[in-house]
C-alpha cells in the first residue's frame, strides 16, 4: 500500500502481517504498527475523507491475503448493520490509541538510536583490504554480502576485521539501513564482561544478566504502572546490520541466546518481558580467535556460525602485498599532512617486508603514517621507521617530571609565556637604547649588556639549559605573533630544509666572521641595525611559511646555540616504547584543537638531538600518553650514543673553533706578518684569514680521518662526522673562556654605569674586580677542561667501534693528538688576544 490512499478501498488482512511504516524525510522508514489477520486498513480516510498522510505506507511482512471493498459497498455494509459500525468505532479508538502510543515509542527509539551512534565511533580506521582479500576471498566476500543472515569474520588483531565487514555492509541488502557497531573489546566493556572462571557462580549470573540486558533491552516497572522499556542493540539496529567486535567476550548462554535469535526463532523477548519482538536485524561478528580455539561448548554462536565464516591471514603470510599497500599509505598520508615523498628505496622496502608486524595492517599503517611525519626529506629512509619495541631507553637518566610541581610548572599555560612576556619588552628597551643611546659602547648600557652580559649566558646557557633561550627569544615570540594576523603556511622549500645543516652552518660562520670584521663591538647603532634585521627576516619568513621555519632552518644564532647545547646535560626525550605502542594520533606533531603541534616540526619519538628542542614544553602538554621526559643526563651523552651521524654538523663544529682562533689572531704578530704581504683592506684581509684557519682546522680532522676510519673499517664520511661531533666540547669551552672575559672586565661596566646616571648607590655594592691572572686562570681551565671530554668522547667513541682496547686506542689516537693541538692554539691565541704575550 502506497501513501496517500484517499479511502476508495476498505481492506481487511485475511492472512498474513504487514507493517505500518513512517518516513522522515531522507531517513530509512520505522514501523510503527504491526497489523495481523483481522486487522482493517483505510478506515481512516473513509471516515474522515481525507488521505492517509504522505510519509505512511502498508508493507507486508510476509506474504498476506487481502479483501477489498469499495467505499461505497462498505458504507451500505456500516448502515444495514448498526452493531458493525458500533464495533468498527470501538476497533478504530483502540488502534488510534495504539497507533500513538506506537508512534512515541519509535520516536524514542529513534532518539536512543541516534543518541548511541553519536555516543559510539562509528569512523573505520584509514587502513585498507589488501590484494590478498581482494582476490583470494572476493568471491566468497560476495556471496555472504548477498544473503541476510550472520557473518563471521576471523582473523588477528590489525587485519581489517571491520573494514571487511563495513564492505559487506556496503555490498548487503541493508547498505540503506543503520549500522551499528558493539565493540566488546573495549576497556569498559572488558570492565563488566569478563570474568574469571574461579569467581561464584551469583557474579556469572550478573554479567550473563548485564550481557543479556546490552542485546536484548530492558523492562522496568514504570511510576504509573506501565512498564519502562530500555531498547537493546537488538531492538536499535531494526532493518538494519549489528557489527559486533570481539564476540568471544560473551559469555555461553548469551550466544546461545543470540544464535536462537538470528538462525532460529527470529524472535526475543526483553530481560523482564513477557511478549516476544520479531528480530529484524543482520548480524556481523569479528572474533580474534583461531578457528581450532573455538569450540560448541565455550563458543556456540561461533561455532555454529564457522560455516559462515571469512578467514583473514596474518600480514606476516601476505608479505607479497605489502609493497602495494606501502605505496598506498604513503600517497594517502603525504596528502593528508602535506608532505612529499617521492622515492621509496629498496631498503627501506625490504625493512619493512622483513619485519614480522604483530599489529598486522593497523600497525603498519600508524608505522608509516609516523615515518611520513618524521621524514625530513623526498625520500623515506630505513632509519624513519619505528618498530623495534623492544629498544630500552633512559639508561643513565634521570625524569625531572617525576617532581610534582616541575611537571606542573611545564603543563602550566603560562610556560614560557611568562617569561616571554618579561623577556620581549626588554628587547625593544634594548633596541630604543642601541639607536638612540650614546655610541660609545663603553657608556651604552645596551650595548656593554649585549657584549658583556647576553653573549656569555647564551653561551654558558646552551651547557646549562640546552636551547631553552630559543623559547624566551624575543624575535621568535614576535614572529609568533605576526603569524596570528597573517599566515600563509606554505610548507618550507624542502631543497632548502635538506640542507638546513649547511644554512646554519654557514649563518653561524657569518656571525662569527662579522662580528670581528665589521667591529660591530664598537658601533650600538649596527647592533641595533643587526637586531632589527634579524626581526623582519623572522617575520617575513613566519609569515610566508609553516610553523617557526626561520628559527629552525635559518637563524645563525639559534643555530649557534642548538650545537652547543648537544653538550648540555638537560634533555626532552619521548619514551619511544609508549609513543609506539600506544599513540597513532602524533599530538606532538599535529597538536590538539587547543594548542598547535611542535614549532620546530619534530614527533617527539623521532626527536634525538638537543638541536631540534628549545624545550617550549608543548609536547609535553600535548602528549595524551605521558610519554615525554625531562631528563637530566651525562654532558656528552648525546654525542657518543648519537645513531645518525651528520657530516654538516662536524664540519660547523671545526668551523666554530677555526673561526673563534681566527676571532682571535688578529692580536697575534704572526697575523700581522702574514697580512703585511697583502695589500688590501682589512676586512678583506680577515675575510681570507678567516677562511685559511677554518680551512686549516678541518683539514687537520680530515688527515686524522684518513688514519682512524681504515683502522675500524667504517666509511670516511662516518668517522669524520663523529669525531668532528666529538670536539664540541672544545668549541664549548673555548666560547665560554673567551666571552668569561667579557663577563668579567666588561660586565663590571654595567653596575659603574648605572650608578653613574642614575645615582643608585646600591650598584656600587655590585662591582667586584677580577685580577688578569685569575682570570685567565679560569679561561685555561675551562679549556683544558673541554679537552678532557671531547678525549673521554672519543675513548667512548672507539671503544663502540672495536672491542679490543688496544685496536680503539689505536684509531682514536689522530683524533686525540689533533683535538689537543687544536687546545693548545685555543690557549695561545686567548694569550694573546687578552693578554698580549
Amino acid at each position: 500500500m502506497a501513501s496517500g490512499d484517499d479511502g476508495a478501498y476498505i481492506r481487511f488482512i485475511m492472512s498474513g502481517e504487514a507493517s505500518v511504516m513512517l518516513k522522515d524525510g531522507d531517513e530509512p522508514a520505522l514501523s510503527v504498527d504491526i497489523m495481523k489477520s483481522g486487522d482493517i486498513f483505510g478506515e481512516i480516510s473513509f471516515l474522515t475523507g481525507r488521505p492517509s498522510p504522505e510519509n505512511a505506507e502498508l508493507v507486508a511482512d510476509e506474504p498476506c491475503s487481502v479483501l477489498e471493498v469499495p467505499a461505497a459497498e462498505f458504507e451500505i455494509i456500516l448502515q444495514q448493520n448498526p452493531e458493525f459500525t458500533i464495533s468498527l468505532v470501538k476497533n478504530l479508538a483502540r488502534k488510534i490509541m495504539r497507533l500513538d502510543r506506537m508512534v512515541l515509542r519509535s520516536r524514542q527509539k529513534k532518539r536512543a538510536l541516534q543518541s548511541l551512534i553519536s555516543r559510539e565511533e562509528h569512523i573505520f580506521p584509514d587502513y585498507v583490504i589488501g590484494d590478498y582479500v581482494r582476490s583470494q576471498l572476493a568471491t566468497r566476500i560476495e556471496e555472504l554480502a548477498h544473503s541476510d543472515g550472520p557473518v563471521l569474520i576471523i582473523g588477528e588483531t590489525g587485519v581489517g576485521k571491520e573494514v571487511l565487514a563495513h564492505a559487506i555492509f556496503r555490498l548487503g541488502h541493508h547498505y540503506k539501513s543503520v549500522f551499528l557497531l558493539l565493540d566488546l573489546l573495549r576497556t569498559r566493556y572488558e570492565q563488566t564482561f569478563q570474568v574469571m572462571r574461579n569467581e561464584e557462580l551469583g557474579k556469572e549470573r550478573d554479567v550473563v544478566q548485564e550481557q543479556m540486558q546490552l542485546f536484548f533491552g530492558i523492562e522496568e516497572p514504570g511510576l504509573n504502572g506501565r512498564p519502562k522499556v530500555q531498547p537493546g542493540y537488538v531492538e536499535l539496529t531494526e532493518d538494519g546490520t549489528l557489527l559486533v567486535r570481539g564476540v568471544e567476550q560473551l559469555e555461553p548462554d548469551v550466544q546461545e541466546e543470540l544464535l536462537e535469535v538470528v538462525c532460529g526463532s527470529g524472535t526475543y523477548m526483553r530481560v523482564n518481558g513477557e511478549e516476544p519482538h520479531p528480530a529484524r536485524l543482520r548480524l556481523l561478528a569479528t572474533t580474534e580467535l583461531h578457528p581450532d580455539e573455538i569450540t560448541r561448548a565455550d563458543h556456540p554462536l561461533l561455532h555454529s556460525l564457522l560455516q559462515r565464516s571469512i578467514v583473514i591471514p596474518p600480514l606476516r603470510r601476505r608479505r607479497r602485498e605489502i609493497p602495494g599497500l606501502v605505496s598506498h599509505y604513503i600517497s594517502q598520508y603525504c596528502q593528508e599532512l602535506r608532505k612529499q615523498i617521492v622515492e621509496t628505496p629498496k631498503e627501506t622496502l625490504k625493512t619493512l617486508v622483513n619485519y614480522s608486524w604483530p599489529g598486522n595492517d593497523i600497525e603498519l599503517s600508524t608505522t608509516l603514517k609516523r615515518a611520513v611525519l618524521v621524514s625530513e626529506g623526498e625520500v623515506l629512509r630505513p632509519q624513519d621507521i619505528y618498530f623495534d619495541l623492544k629498544r630500552v631507553e633512559g639508561t643513565g637518566k634521570f625524569n625531572l617530571l617525576r617532581f610534582q610541581a616541575v611537571r606542573q610548572a611545564m603543563l602550566s599555560p603560562l610556560f614560557p609565556a611568562i617569561f616571554q612576556s618579561a623577556v620581549t619588552p626588554f628587547f625593544f628597551i634594548l633596541l630604543v637604547l642601541l639607536f638612540l643611546g650614546p655610541q660609545d659602547p663603553l657608556n651604552n648600557p645596551a650595548a656593554l649588556f649585549s657584549w658583556a652580559v647576553g653573549w656569555p649566558v647564551l653561551i654558558v646557557g646552551a651547557f646549562i639549559w640546552s636551547r631553552f633561550w630559543c623559547s624566551l627569544c624575543p624575535i621568535g615570540t614576535l614572529s609568533k605573533l605576526a603569524k596570528k594576523i597573517i599566515a600563509l603556511e606554505r610548507p618550507f622549500p624542502t631543497a632548502l630544509k635538506n640542507r638546513s645543516d649547511l644554512l646554519i652552518a654557514g649563518a653561524v660562520l657569518c656571525i662569527i666572521w662579522f662580528e670581528t670584521a665589521t667591529g660591530i663591538r664598537n658601533s650600538p647603532f649596527n647592533v641595533g641595525l643587526l637586531l632589527l634585521t634579524m626581526l623582519f627576516s623572522a617575520v617575513i619568513v613566519a609569515v610566508i611559511y609553516e610553523r617557526q621555519s626561520w628559527c629552525r632552518y635559518l637563524c645563525g644564532l639559534g643555530g649557534m646555540i642548538s650545537v652547543l647545547s648537544k653538550g648540555s646535560f638537560l634533555e626532552l626525550r619521548a619514551d619511544r616504547n609508549v609513543c609506539i605502542s600506544q599513540c597513532s594520533s602524533n599530538e606532538c606533531y599535529l597538536g590538539t584543537p587547543q594548542r598547535e603541534g611542535c614549532p620546530f616540526g619534530q614527533v617527539a619519538p623521532k626527536l634525538h638531538s638537543n638541536r631540534f628542542c628549545k624545550l617550549c614544553g608543548i609536547c609535553v602538554k600535548n602528549c595524551p600518553h605521558g610519554a615525554v621526559n625531562l631528563n637530566l643526563r651525562l654532558p656528552g651523552n648525546e654525542i657518543w650514543e648519537m645513531r645518525h651521524t651528520n657530516t654538516g654538523t662536524a664540519f660547523l663544529i671545526i668551523g666554530m673553533i677555526g673561526g673563534l682562533l681566527s676571532e682571535m689572531a688578529i692580536k697575534m704578530p704572526l697575523y700581522k706578518e702574514l697580512t703585511s704581504y697583502l695589500p688590501l683592506p682589512d676586512m678583506l684581509k680577515f675575510t681570507i684569514i678567516f677562511f685559511v684557519v677554518v680551512l686549516t682546522a678541518n683539514l687537520m680532522l680530515a688527515i686524522a680521518t684518513v688514519f682512524s676510519h681504515r683502522v675500524f673499517d667504517e666509511d670516511f664520511q662516518e668517522n669524520y662526522s663523529r669525531y668532528g661531533l666529538a670536539l664540541l666540547p672544545i668549541a664549548l669551552t673555548g666560547f665560554m673562556a673567551f666571552h668569561l672575559y667579557y663577563l668579567i672586565n666588561l660586565g663590571v661596566q654595567l653596575p659603574i654605569l648605572v650608578s653613574k646616571n642614575f645615582d643608585f648607590e646600591i650598584f656600587r655594592t655590585l662591582i667586584i674586580t677580577v685580577p688578569p691572572w685569575l682570570t685567565h686562570f679560569f679561561q685555561q681551565l675551562l679549556v683544558w677542561l673541554g679537552l678532557l671530554w671531547s678525549l673521554m668522547i672519543m675513548y667512548k667513541l672507539g671503544r663502540g667501534s672495536h672491542e679490543r682496547f688496544s685496536t680503539a686506542m689505536y684509531g682514536v689516537m689522530p683524533h686525540m693528538g689533533s683535538a689537543v693541538v687544536l687546545t693548545i692554539c685555543v690557549l695561545k691565541s686567548i694569550r694573546f688576544y687578552f693578554y698580549g704575550n
